[in-house]
């Protein structure tokens, strides 16, 4: 196929040569049938900006024949150790920005890809556009930090870009995602060529004018960045926006396409400079769409700007980090991506209670017998807060664990388990009644399509046993679970009881292993720990005695 493409072009082309008036590359090497003929590597100095196929008179591609004839040498391995240093370069890059600590997948069904350029420059920026991404499709916009190994595919290195976005697609259907909205136009190419099912959408596509602060359109000139060229949309919208400024017809190469830059540095210069040339004035600012060329043009002293800098809140960033400054940009954002800050917080504001009744209890302020006997002063008073502060919990999305383990250790296994079934019960009632009656609206844009029907269609043919079967085995988070079943058709009545029925075993198990801890912190009674761990674990079994009732739920799809 490769080999057709490459033949068949040589045969119909007839070395007019008008494309060789839109290539530095051309103008140093010949025309393209005569570069395709030498077999060699010359090719690899083609920065598969298009412009060549554009402007050919009788409608062939040579920018095709062209990667056609990459593709071929990348797979039969004929290529020098010049060529091989370059892949090393481009895959140990694209293979860094795929693994942790610089991936990472939001689990929301639109979510915003800003390319590795956008986010090693400025994750400010990032969040400022997630933002608006948000606000102008009034729906959540997750982020996805990875690289879509367009390096890889403008080397000619199909086979691995094609091995990789297979890879990114079954990550991105696990975490429930329809729509990637791109940040960079070579994102866009390769993740529209390659994935199935999802759509890919330019940023361009979603945000409104409005959305931008300060643009002028007599201040600036136009840089389409080359990929634009084959999906127009981007292109139509900055025209759109700047109908006064002049802009770039055809594909102008920065320099930085299809690597040249670690292949031949005097011509990547040589492309760079032309596309200042013919895009910039003496008096004004390059405006681009794409941080790569943003980046050239600043190295070669023209003033350029991105036009997200110029989203309302963004920052400006006059100059591009060092290597080291965009990783480390990288890594902050990918991490505080993965962080929920909320919960961080409650985490460290336990960490620091913790602390401080240790240090109380060191200097005899208070003790655990103290507290036991406080407790115990207060037998009606103490549960029905317990049961409060329990029932409020699973509403604000926070883990109940900690308190039906308290439960035990404080009242033992039996009213251990009555107070946190109790409590349990109401909090997954509160969210239920709000998500069905008051706050719907914002449940059904908070979570997935896709997990609102798959919980509404085993409800539709389970009914209650749903709600028994997300109990034992929760498909979604509990607190999640709780919001969602209120958009179902099940019954209150049913909801209620089969809530409380069957996460009864695991408040059993989990209040008697509180329970058992208590027996050995206050007491030093190892036989009473070791009950307690029996009686968990025998509760702890209880899914697995209804296996048969589970399975037929869960494969039920």
């Amino acid at each position: 196929m490769i080999k057709n493409t490459i033949t068949q072009f040589i045969d119909d082309c007839n070395n007019c040569g008008k494309c060789v008036k839109t290539c530095p590359f051309l103008q140093r090497y010949g025309k393209p049938a005569e570069i395709l003929q030498r077999d060699d590597e010359t090719v690899f100095e083609c920065t598969n900006c298009n412009a060549c196929t554009l402007v050919c008179p009788t409608k062939l591609s040579p920018s095709d024949a062209l990667f056609a004839k990459k593709t071929e040498i990348i797979n039969t391995g004929r290529y020098s150790s010049k060529i091989q240093s370059v892949l090393d370069i481009v895959r140990a890059f694209v293979n860094r920005g795929h693994k942790f600590p610089f991936k990472h997948y939001s689990n929301c069904e639109v979510v915003f890809w800003p390319g590795c350029g956008l986010a090693g420059v400025s994750p400010q920026i990032v969040k400022t556009v997630t933002k608006c991404l948000s606000k102008s499709l009034n729906k959540p916009v997750g982020i996805v930090l990875d690289c879509c190994f367009d390096p890889c595919y403008q080397m000619g290195d199909v086979k691995t870009v094609d091995t990789t976005l297979k890879d990114i697609n079954e990550t991105l259907n696990q975490n429930g995602i329809k729509t990637v909205i791109t940040g960079c136009a070579n994102c866009t190419k390769v993740l529209g060529m390659f994935l199935k099912d999802i759509v890919v959408v330019h940023f361009l596509e979603v945000l409104q004018p409005e959305d931008f602060d300060g643009l002028k359109s007599d201040v600036f000139t136009i840089h389409h960045p080359c990929p634009s060229f084959r999906f127009e949309k981007p292109q139509t919208v900055l025209k759109e926006m700047f109908k006064d400024s002049e802009s770039n017809e055809l594909p102008q190469c920065c320099g930085f396409g299809g690597e040249l830059h670690h292949i031949n540095l005097d011509l990547s210069l040589r492309f760079a400079d032309i596309a200042i040339n013919k895009t910039s004035g003496a008096d004004k600012k390059i405006l681009t769409y794409c941080m790569g060329c943003k980046q050239r043009f600043i190295k070669q002293g023209t003033r350029a700007y991105h036009i997200l800098e110029h989203l309302k809140d963004a920052e400006k960033v006059d100059q591009p980090p060092s290597t080291f400054g965009k990783y480390l940009n990288r890594f902050i954002l990918a991490t505080t991506e993965r962080i929920n800050l909320k919960k961080l917080a409650v985490f460290f504001i336990l960490i620091a209670l913790i602390l401080a009744v240790l240090h109380l209890r060191s200097q005899g302020y208070i003790s655990v017998e103290g507290f036991m006997d406080f407790i115990k002063g207060y037998p009606v008073l103490a549960p029905l807060l317990f049961i409060m502060l329990y029932a409020i919990g699973p509403s604000l999305f926070l883990p109940s664990l900690a308190m039906t383990l308290g439960a035990g250790f404080i009242w033992g296994p039996l009213w251990g388990s009555v107070f946190s079934i109790t409590g349990a019960t109401i909090g997954a009632t509160v969210p239920f009644l709000l998500s069905r009656y008051i706050i719907g609206d914002w449940v059904l844009q908070r979570f997935s399509k896709e997990r609102q029907e798959t919980l509404k269609e085993k409800v539709r043919r389970h009914g209650w046993k749903a709600v028994a079967f997300a109990r034992l085995v929760p498909i979604f988070p509990f607190p999640v679970l709780n919001y969602l079943f209120g958009l179902t058709p099940i019954s209150i009545f049913h909801y209620v009881w089969a809530t409380f029925v069957f996460m009864l075993p695991a408040c059993i198990a989990y209040t008697a292993f509180g329970s058992s801890m208590g027996e050995l912190i206050l007491k030093g009674n190892i036989t009473g720990l070791i009950i307690g761990i029996v009686i968990a674990s025998v509760a702890l079994l209880i899914p697995f005695a209804l296996k048969k009732f589970v399975k037929k739920v869960q494969d039920d799809k």
